[in-house]
């Protein structure tokens, strides 16, 4: 064993390798060890768009960045590639915030853009972490930051994330998950809620955002996140965003002609037909264009900027109006801000929940407005859920907000109650 380690430090070993050491792991637990998985979120979409072959040199130069970085973690113990997509690192590190320097490290590291023929490609790496505890199995410890590499896909900003320390983790929860995924979608399981959205001057209702939810028989309610995570486990994200999209329109074909529908839109989702495919839901449901904003976030507009300038393009000039989500937490950029089609700029709930007690971030959401403003974009602040924070969001300027402060997510009948409530 300790042979396979030492080798293992200087290569990626195969996952047989790791699984050995994972075995041995159980009766060594207490030694204190934090295991990486690292994950290409974009694989497919990489496949899909430059072929499998492209794909391929993808895996390779990323397993060539960990191989060499492997060396400079304190304690590295494995390096390994695991089936598909994903990486494994474990190293003898204690500690939450050396972990999180090593994950900083890495994302910049396999961040940085691999040259192709068509022009350089943007990989998305996502990472999920596991703190060892006395007592925990190999098993567990690798289903734990499989859990929160799940989680860090799905996730808008940060791209990793902690699995929880204190929660039990079953092992068999995502296998479970992807196995129901493809029948929920077969039996129309997936659930539309609707986030209401209002006007910041008037508190008058402009329209909702359109979420995703499952009622899974044994884990309860699955939110958007662990949702998408699974889709794109499965390779079922094309299909889980069209039936959502779908839903949402025929739902909000009922609603008053003044509100408007948002939905989400991944770089996953800016696919060649992509913009052809959701105008053909619109006409078959006789929606007007006009009142569907789609909501992209900035990091899916970097992967392929011309791609997704293209596709923004093609469902712009039908009227659909384009918002950029979560604005503040990605790469933002003056460039591409000046150059897309947009609409609207979406404030991150992040941004908003401290602005009434911290300075700082009263600034930050200032010089965020008035860019918008400047740029001619309308802008939406998500996650209010106090009047103070609506009070300063009207006194910048803000347009739009939403969040708990007027109301929860509803279901399409509650939203149309809702409706009725306030004409």
């Amino acid at each position: 064993m300790d042979s396979v380690i030492a080798t293992a430090v200087k290569k990626i070993a195969p996952a047989r390798d790791a699984q050995l050491w994972l075995s041995a792991f159980e009766a060594s637990a207490s030694r204190g060890a934090v295991l990486f998985l690292v994950g290409i979120r974009d694989l497919k979409q990489v496949n899909d768009l430059h072929g499998r072959e492209t794909g391929n040199a993808v895996i390779a130069e990323i397993g060539k960045r960990i191989a060499g970085f492997a060396p400079s973690i304190s304690g590295t113990i494995l390096t390994a590639r695991l089936p598909g997509r994903e990486f494994l690192i474990i190293a003898g590190i204690s500690g939450q915030y050396e972990a999180e320097q090593v994950a900083r490290k890495l994302l910049t590291l396999l961040g940085a853009p691999l040259h192709h023929p068509d022009g350089d490609l943007h990989i998305s790496p996502r990472i999920g972490i596991a703190l060892s505890r006395p007592g925990q199995s190999g098993v567990q410890l690798l289903a734990a930051a499989s859990s929160a590499l799940s989680a860090a896909y799905s996730h808008k900003g940060r791209k990793y994330r902690f699995a929880d320390s204190e929660a039990s983790v079953d092992s068999q929860r995502n296998p479970r998950l992807d196995k129901g995924l493809r029948q929920a979608l077969t039996q129309r399981e997936i659930a539309i809620y609707f986030q209401p959205q209002f006007e910041v001057a008037t508190g008058k209702l402009v329209g909702a955002e359109a979420l995703a939810r499952w009622t899974h028989p044994d884990f309860g309610e699955i939110g958007a996140e662990e949702l998408f995570a699974a889709a794109d486990r499965c390779d079922l994200r094309e299909e889980l965003s069209y039936a959502i999209q779908k839903q949402a329109v025929g739902f909000a074909k009922l609603w008053p002609d003044a509100l408007h529908l948002s939905i989400n839109l991944g770089a996953e989702e800016l696919a060649d037909d992509h913009a052809a495919r959701l105008l053909s839901i619109l006409d078959e449901a006789r929606f007007p264009f006009d009142r569907l904003t789609v909501e992209l976030t900035e990091e899916s507009i970097v992967r392929d900027f011309d791609l997704a300038l293209s596709q923004l393009e093609m469902m712009r000039t039908k009227g659909v109006c384009v918002a950029i989500d979560d604005f503040g937490t990605g790469y933002s950029s003056l460039a591409y801000l000046k150059s897309l089609p947009l609409d609207y700029l979406k404030i991150d709930k992040g941004m908003t929940a401290d602005i009434s007690g911290n300075p700082r971030d009263l600034i930050v959401l200032r010089a965020i407005i008035a860019l918008g403003k400047a740029l001619g974009l309308r802008i939406i602040a998500e996650g209010v859920e106090k009047d103070s924070e609506l009070e300063m969001l009207r006194a910048e300027g803000c347009d739009y907000f939403q969040g708990y402060l007027r109301s929860p997510p509803l279901s399409a009948e509650q939203f149309l109650n809702f409706i009725d409530q306030k004409r």
